[in-house]
């Protein structure tokens, strides 16, 4: 019988080390979901829209990311394109942006 006796307090001794564990593991797991809630919620992507344009595009030497307001929108919207299939991918993205800003397009002499 004096075996007995010390069984139950190291399985409450094991129990106590998993139950710390547990809520430990639970904690950093709750910290980190507020640190990414927290990010998600005070970043902001930028879109294209009230006289605004966003446009990202990949080209051959990288990627390009672009973001203007007002007359230098306008400007950007309205000239015409660079001739060339490296850039083919950021004017689509470019007329896309402006369309979506409302801004005028240029005039492309297209039929």
């Amino acid at each position: 019988m004096a075996e007995d006796g010390p069984q139950p307090a190291a399985r409450a001794l094991r129990a106590g080390r998993y139950e710390r564990w547990l809520v430990g593991s639970g904690v950093a797991l709750l910290a980190a979901l507020a640190v990414v809630l927290a990010i998600s919620l005070t970043s902001h992507q930028r879109t294209s829209g009230h006289g605004c344009i966003d446009v990202s595009a990949a080209t051959e030497v990288g990627g390009s990311e672009l973001y203007r307001c007002g007359a230098a929108a306008r400007a950007l919207c309205t000239q015409p394109g660079k001739a060339g299939s490296e850039f083919v991918s950021f004017q689509r993205a470019l007329i896309a942006a402006c369309r979506k800003a409302g801004l005028p397009l240029p005039f492309t002499g297209g039929h």
